[in-house]
């Protein structure tokens, strides 16, 4: 992905709340697992992610940042006589989407998403090729908030892997555009943004 589309969607973001009080925001981190979405993928994947908040009366609008890939160290690529194929389901993702947190009742809420992703991966040609493919992501998450902690499920749509042909002593390597969606279960802790504001001001 181009660094341009993050720095576009974060200043596009602090722009348009550049007047909101320190109470107002608060941000979160953790981990996802879970796994790719259409067809079997037994390494799993998994994410890191922070999450940045504004808290409105009709609910809250944030930027989601996260990054991951297989759970389990390891690819499942295919191989057929003098052909290396990689799997769309071993690629790597990073994304940031603008999301709004609605709550429905208590302390649950629903959460569509919509913005960029980047899905990656790394060429057996050699050992520095890597091939990425950018493009318009969406998707939806369902949790609950218990005190800091937060758990959801997400649904994200990442788009397209990168098509690649290339070759390794006799061996043809592949990659093929294919669609790539996951569904990872997410836990992640609130940090309250207004108590760090407060010590700086004390300066």
């Amino acid at each position: 992905m181009q660094y341009s589309k993050y720095l576009l969607l974060v200043f596009f973001y602090f722009l348009l709340f550049q007047k909101s009080t320190a109470q107002d925001f608060f941000m979160e981190a953790g981990i996802g697992i879970g796994n790719i979405t259409g067809k079997e993928h037994k390494l799993g994947k998994s994410e890191i992610h922070l999450n940045i908040f504004r808290s409105f009366k009709f609910g809250q609008l944030g930027l989601d940042f996260s990054t991951g890939g297989n759970f389990i160290p390891g690819e499942s690529t295919t191989t057929e006589p003098g052909v290396e194929v990689l799997s769309a389901a071993d690629s790597k993702f990073s994304s940031v989407v603008l999301l709004y947190r609605l709550p429905i009742k208590n302390h649950f809420f629903i959460e569509p998403r919509l913005g960029y992703a980047s899905l990656s991966a790394f060429v057996h040609t050699d050992d520095k090729t890597k091939i990425n493919e950018s493009n318009l992501s969406a998707g939806i998450g369902f949790g609950g908030t218990i005190k800091k902690l937060t758990l959801s499920l997400r649904y994200q749509y990442l788009g397209k892997t990168a098509e690649y042909e290339g070759s390794k002593d006799s061996i043809v390597v592949k990659s093929f555009s294919e669609q790539v969606s996951l569904v990872l279960l997410r836990i992640s802790y609130c940090f309250d943004l207004n108590s760090i504001f407060k010590k700086n001001n004390n300066f």
